[in-house]
């Protein structure tokens, strides 16, 4: 079953990677693209190009390889999105590697690495052309190379770990040597400090003896010195990127507005779903009732860093749910360190019942919204459950049963709720469009990189609803996404409703129009036009 599992898992990616509108979008993700097309249109491969311009908001490693995949499988979402998918397959090979030397099970071992698969992290950054799933590696990677060289004490394993993963500066930039730092900072704490009949001793020696792992850490900035120095010494414009990079993009940061800290601890929620209650289970029992093993040290390790990463990421700056999406592959170690097994975790009686509430809520969602399909699966899933609480007697069954409903859990949502819902395909509702220049009306010139990338043939200029006179004058489409008053010249030859991004509704207005279907207040009417009587 296990293997049947992450056939389903392969599939899955294979069905969403080519699809221009994911069912977990994220906003980022167009820029990326945009800057892969565009660099590789314009001969950019070494520094890489947005709006004409080298790109000054991250790194180029993520671009780099989204520039290798087009131009070997031609460019494509599937090509761009490949990257982060090969990403994810290493992590869950790094996962592996961790799990079965920690507990020497096999079946444990891909039962951890499948549940991991099905995570809302990896179903959403593993599909998608951004750096969060990349970083995953990374820094699984470094602790990867950490503890095979604690437990087989060959140093090759630190020094080739700490220098690849230095190459993960050139994704998001220091922020990958602050987690590092953090590792091991919590390490030593564990190792340094003891706490014996109320007092607090310090044992110094311990950091003279691990003075390896110390110049581990040298190792890592080897990668970022070199490309540094040569944007500072070779490029004409380096030192201004530089600039802007570590001023304006990482420390303006701190600068910004506070956002509310719950975003922080909503991440944590979100991206283990359908796994956070056992996750949060385990956490409390790592805490609560420490297993005195040989792995023990690591248990106390990992709590210390996941403290520290997200007190970090507490501070007053810009929150957002996914920054605590690098540390969640840690929370799966967890389970084998304590020799706790995923059985027992997902057979709890607060898990099976809250499983229970999330395909009531399922249900409840395909009755109000009229999806049949998800009602079918829906009422499945509540009489499987029900079933594995109240008549299985067999405990074997009430395991397939818990496992596969909570496992099905995230596919479900895509294919049979978000799916059904989702926007119409640009690429269709403009194919008219071919390649002509269009003239694309939003508030946000994002959408214009969207269309862009989208209509890939096409030449799109972006205009403000104010300036369309001024900027749409030499083109022969004109796509509206706001309410904006059109040139006489254009005729409209299609529209087509998106769903709003942003709603302005109480909570009255909010459940009445729900109950009623009222679409169209949470869409908005997108509208194409076109000059003339052209051809």
């Amino acid at each position: 079953m296990i293997y049947l599992l992450l056939g389903l898992l392969f599939v899955i990616f294979g069905s969403l990677l080519g699809v221009p509108d994911a069912p977990f979008p994220q906003g980022d993700e167009i820029m990326h693209i945009r800057s892969i097309r565009e660099s590789l249109e314009l001969g950019s491969y070494l520094l890489p190009s947005l709006s004409g311009l080298p790109n000054p908001y991250k790194p180029p490693l993520l671009f780099w390889m989204g520039m290798a995949s087009d131009s070997i499988f031609g460019i494509h979402y599937l090509s761009e999105r490949l990257v982060s998918l090969i990403f994810g397959m290493g992590t869950m090979v790094l996962l592996y590697r961790l799990v079965f030397a920690i507990s020497k099970s096999k079946s444990e071992t891909l039962l951890n690495t499948l549940l991991f698969g099905f995570s809302f992290l990896s179903l959403k950054f593993f599909g998608l052309l951004m750096m969060e799933g990349p970083m995953v590696f990374f820094l699984l990677l470094y602790f990867h190379s950490f503890y095979f060289y604690k437990q087989t004490k060959q140093t090759s394993y630190l020094i080739f770990g700490s220098f690849v993963t230095g190459i993960g500066y050139l994704l998001k930039g220091p922020i990958i040597h602050v987690y590092v730092f953090f590792i091991l900072f919590s390490y030593f704490y564990v190792k340094v400090i003891r706490i014996r009949n109320g007092k607090i001793t310090f044992q110094w020696n311990q950091i003279i003896r691990e003075k390896i792992l110390l110049f581990s850490y040298v190792l890592t900035f080897i990668i970022p010195l070199l490309w540094i120095s040569f944007l500072y010494f070779q490029i004409p414009s380096g030192k201004d990127l530089l600039r802007f990079f570590f001023i304006t993009e990482n420390i303006g940061k701190f600068y910004s507005s506070n956002q509310s800290g719950l975003r922080i601890w909503l991440g944590w929620l979100i991206y283990t779903i359908p796994f956070t209650i056992p996750l949060l289970q385990l956490v409390w029992n790592s805490i609560r009732f420490p297993k005195q093993n040989k792995h023990q040290i690591y248990v106390s390790t990992l709590l210390v860093f996941i403290l520290l990463v997200t007190c970090l990421h507490l501070l007053p700056n810009r929150k957002d749910p996914y920054y605590v999406t690098p540390f969640i592959s840690f929370l799966f170690l967890l389970s084998s360190m304590q020799r706790e097994s995923w059985k027992t975790l997902l057979l709890s009686k607060i898990n099976r019942y809250s499983i229970l509430i999330v395909y009531f809520i399922l249900l409840l969602l395909s009755i109000v919204l009229r999806l049949p399909t998800l009602f079918i699966f829906s009422i499945l899933g509540v009489l499987i459950i029900v079933s594995s609480l109240c008549f299985f007697q067999s405990v074997k069954n009430q395991w397939r049963a818990i496992l596969i409903t909570q496992i099905l859990v995230i596919p479900i949502l895509i294919f049979f709720l978000l799916k059904p819902l989702s926007d119409p395909d640009l690429r269709e509702e403009a194919k008219e469009v071919g390649k002509n220049s269009v003239c694309v009306v939003a508030e946000n010139p994002w959408t214009a990189m969207d269309v862009q990338n989208k209509l890939i043939n096409a030449k799109v200029k972006f205009a403000l609803p104010l300036t369309i006179e001024e900027n749409c004058s030499e083109s022969n489409y004109l796509i509206s996404f706001v309410e904006a008053k059109i040139p006489n010249e254009f005729h409209r030859v299609n529209s087509w409703f998106q769903w709003k991004q942003h709603l302005q509704m109480n909570t009255k207005t909010l459940i009445g129009s729900v109950f009623k279907m009222e679409k169209q207040k949470f869409q908005t009417e997108i509208s194409l036009w076109k000059k003339g009587n052209l051809e």
